[in-house]
C-alpha cells in the first residue's frame, strides 16, 4: 500500500518508513499537519499513519479535514498511552484504528497489514491527469478525444509519471524505473523521451521541468 506517515519526530518517522518498506509497502513521511494535507491533495494514499501530537495543525484537525473531503484513506492514529479520550475522539472523527505510544514496530506493521486486508484495494483500470488518460488494460492514450500513439518506452515513462501526478521525479529515478539496468541507460535519454512525450501530448503542457531537480506531470487547470 501507499502509506503517508505524519510524525513530527524525524527519527521515529524514519524507523516507521524503514519497517513499512521492508514489509513491502510504499511509505512517505512528512512532519506536520500542513504538509500532510498538501500531500493528500496531490497523491492518493491507501493508509495514513497519523500522530495526534503535531505542531500547528494537530492530528485531530488533519483527520477532520480528510473526512470532510470524503477521502477514503484508512487512518491509523498514534496516541499517547493511557489517553483514552484521544482514542475515543479519534475513532469518532473517523479513524480506523489506533496504536498507543510507545509501540513495538512489529505491532504497527501488523496493524497496517490488518487494515489493508479489511479494505481490499479496487484495481485501478486507468490513469488520468487533466484531459489526458491512459488505459492500463489496452495501453491506449488519449488527450481529450484524440488518440496518441506512443512507443513502448514512451508509454512506460508516461505511466510512471501519471501514477503519481504532482510528484517530482529526478532523471535518475526515471532511468531506474524505465531503463531498469544501469548499463542500459543514460540520464540524457530521459530528456530526449520527455521531449517526445511533450510534443505528442501537445498543449497546454502537462509535463513540467523542475529546475535542477527533474520532471513532474500535473493538470493544466
Amino acid at each position: 500500500m501507499r502509506v503517508l506517515i505524519v510524525e513530527d519526530e524525524a527519527a521515529v518517522a524514519r524507523k516507521i518508513a524503514s519497517a513499512l518498506t521492508e514489509a513491502g509497502h510504499d511509505p512517505k513521511a512528512v512532519h506536520n499537519g500542513e504538509a500532510a494535507l498538501d500531500e493528500v491533495r496531490k497523491t492518493p494514499f491507501d493508509l495514513i499513519v497519523l500522530d495526534i501530537r503535531l505542531p500547528g495543525i494537530d492530528g485531530f484537525q488533519v483527520l477532520q479535514r480528510l473526512r470532510k473531503q470524503h477521502l477514503a484513506s484508512r487512518v491509523l492514529l498514534l496516541t499517547a498511552r493511557g489517553a483514552l479520550d484521544d482514542r475515543v475522539t479519534g475513532l469518532e472523527l473517523g479513524a480506523d484504528d489506533y496504536l498507543p505510544k510507545p509501540f513495538a514496530m512489529q505491532e504497527l506493521v501488523a496493524r497496517v497489514h490488518a487494515l489493508g486486508r479489511r479494505y481490499p484495494e479496487e484495481p485501478v483500470m486507468s490513469l488520468r491527469v487533466g484531459d489526458l488518460t491512459l488505459d492500463l488494460a489496452t495501453h491506449d492514450v488519449h488527450r481529450g478525444a484524440e488518440r496518441i500513439e506512443l512507443s513502448p518506452r514512451e508509454l512506460m515513462l508516461l505511466k510512471v509519471l501519471m501514477r503519481e501526478p504532482g510528484r517530482v521525479f529526478t532523471r535518475t529515478e526515471l532511468c531506474e524505473r524505465v531503463w531498469e539496468h544501469a548499463h542500459e541507460y543514460d540520464t540524457k535519454l530521459v530528456e530526449v523521451f520527455i521531449g517526445r512525450l511533450r510534443k505528442k501530448i501537445g498543449d497546454p503542457p502537462l509535463i513540467h521541468t523542475v529546475r535542477h531537480v527533474g520532471y513532474t506531470i500535473r493538470s493544466a487547470d
